[in-house]
């Protein structure tokens, strides 16, 4: 995940927003038109807003700038150093430089912009997402696509009701051998599939990122306390900051929601499922002594009902040993079928046939069914074509609002029942934990949302 592994992000907000509406949509073909206002001509311009410039803001942008009708009109940042830096590349391409602004919400007042890029740090998402639905426009934004569960439901609530089309940054549905992959899940050629796997490892033992120590005040150009928003007011310390953030519970969700939400993502899709049945989570911070407070170690287990029938699903995440599960290194997903098992990452695919009984004969032994092998293909330019093409029809994105927070919830859900050390439940039906009885969990309810620091609330939708 290089663009991840390269992104710093930023920040911007204040204030309090009311509700907007959203995109849903089903699984693996958006073919469905939904009617949400006038269809856009093939020719007018696009006129996008970012917010957020750091390296994933930047990612995203790039691909949008590709497209001949976007026009980029306003960048929005805490940070002057990266806002001056983006403004520069946009002036670059266009010969004419875009607005700026520290608050986002005077980017969201420009009644010119149609779409906007949300590329900050996950706490953050939550905020300009419902209001950019409110101001009218349309939302193209990062994964994990909310700090909690309680968010997430406020997005979808938001977009649904203004009805806005809009993409999450989870890029890999986009890509042609992922999709590949998934119609060959559903097809039933893997046989009866009872077990899934994700994975992330790594090898950052013994020291990590370190532990720096708090310093007097944040960077010259830094509006800090913009930054924090909705998390605890705390010292700047640089470990905290830009991209390190994603190891803080204050900020993001950890290995599991930066990472594995992609993972994550292409099992729920490829299984027809978009919420686990249970949650059981297990690890800690084993190995490495630095700063971070999410773990370096992590096991979670979902139990899921699909239309085949039970299956489960196995996230594991080291980041105190590489050694690859099955030789596969970094990471991974897997599908293991009666009749073979399919591996998949960003590089490609394999189908690996399971072996029939043989009669007893283990020389007559054969493949179940054949072998399939398959390389990778690009995913980050397809999936902002695909918001493009939706933008104009108003049809529901591949990876939209709905469809994101199903993934992300239950990456939170595995952090849920980490934090409680504890097996959980989900009620889909309810959206709550329950106990095993059906009894409201309420040390794990009270763990679904967060509380927000004064100025900062999250919006009653």
């Amino acid at each position: 995940m290089a663009e991840d592994l390269n992104r710093r992000d930023f920040l911007s907000t204040t204030g309090k927003i009311a509700a907007a509406g959203a995109t849903v949509w089903s699984a693996l073909h958006p073919a469905v038109h939904i009617a949400r206002g006038a269809a856009v001509n093939a020719n007018d311009k696009i006129v996008v807003g970012l917010i957020g410039c750091g390296g994933m803001g930047n990612y995203d942008l790039d691909d949008f700038m590709r497209v001949p009708e976007v026009a980029v009109a306003a960048l929005c940042d805490i940070d002057e150093s990266h806002l001056n830096d983006t403004a520069t590349k946009v002036d670059k391409k266009y010969k004419s430089k875009p607005k700026t602004h520290v608050d986002y919400r005077e980017l969201l007042d420009n009644k010119d912009i149609d779409v906007v890029i949300i590329g900050t740090p996950d706490h953050w998402h939550a905020i300009p997402f419902i209001n950019a639905c409110l101001a009218g426009k349309d939302v193209y934004c990062e994964k994990p696509i909310s700090h909690n569960i309680l968010e997430g439901r406020a997005m979808v609530k938001a977009a649904h009701e203004k009805k806005r089309v809009t993409q999450i940054g989870t890029q890999q549905r986009s890509g042609e051998h992922f999709k590949k992959a998934v119609e060959i899940v559903k097809s039933g050629k893997l046989g009866r599939i009872t077990m899934t796997k994700t994975w992330n490892l790594s090898n950052e033992a013994p020291y990590g990122f370190g532990r720096p120590s708090d310093e007097p005040h944040a960077p010259s150009g830094v509006d800090y306390d913009r930054w924090l928003g909705p998390a605890p007011l705390r010292p700047f310390n640089p470990l905290r900051f830009h991209y390190q953030w994603r190891w803080f519970f204050d900020y993001a969700s950890g290995m599991i929601g930066d990472w594995n939400v992609h993972l994550q993502d292409i099992i729920q899709w490829g299984m027809g499922v978009t919420a686990p049945k249970s949650v059981n989570a297990a690890g800690g911070k084993f190995a490495i002594d630095d700063l971070r407070d999410t773990p370096d170690t992590m096991v979670v287990t979902y139990e899921f009902d699909s239309a085949q029938g039970p299956f489960v699903q196995v996230y594991e995440m080291r980041k105190a040993n590489e050694h690859g599960i099955g030789g596969n290194p970094g990471h991974g997903m897997q599908f293991h079928g009666t009749d073979a098992t399919l591996y998949i990452d960003r590089d490609g695919f394999e189908v690996i046939p399971e072996k029939d009984g043989g009669g007893g004969d283990p020389r007559k032994r054969k493949d179940r069914t054949a072998a399939i092998k398959s390389g990778g293909s690009d995913q980050h330019w397809p999936h902002v074509q695909d918001f493009i093409r939706c933008f104009k029809s108003r049809e529901r994105c591949i990876c939209d609002v709905e469809t994101g927070n199903a993934i992300t919830r239950s990456c939170h859900l595995g952090n849920i029942s980490y934090k409680l050390g504890r097996k959980i439940f989900w009620n889909a039906a309810d959206e709550t934990i329950v106990h095993k009885d059906g009894r409201v969990d309420s040390e794990a309810t009270a763990l679904l949302g967060r509380e927000y620091r004064k100025g900062y609330e999250l919006p009653a939708v």
